[in-house]
């Protein structure tokens, strides 16, 4: 239960932090731009995200602040969407894989 309690988790902050990048404006109404190396945070939430490039992939990377060991975060791009869980600060397990507009799979 605390394993699909923290995947739904994941999936919420992820898709709260894109729809705060999809759907964020700057002050005078334009869609904000992140380019390599920028970062956000969600107003009034733990939630960040920063623009990279993985495997020659422009990712957007969103994880919560404080410790990462036991919590989740997501990776996403134009083509895929990982659910991460970190065992340690550095390593993590893909729990749930997905491509945009197609296959989904858990990882266990």
């Amino acid at each position: 239960m605390r394993y699909i309690l923290g995947v739904f988790l994941a999936f919420a902050a992820a898709g709260a932090a894109c729809d705060a990048v999809a759907g964020a404006k700057s002050a005078g109404g334009a869609p904000i731009v992140l380019h390599i190396g920028d970062t956000i945070q969600l107003a009034a939430s733990p939630v960040g995200c920063k623009a990279g490039v993985r495997s020659g992939v422009k990712t957007l990377d969103c994880r919560v602040a404080g410790p990462l060991a036991g919590s989740y975060g997501t990776l996403m791009s134009g083509g895929r969407v990982l659910v991460i869980r970190f065992r340690t600060a550095r390593t993590a397990k893909v729990v749930f894989e997905a491509t945009q507009r197609g296959y989904a799979k858990t990882c266990r």
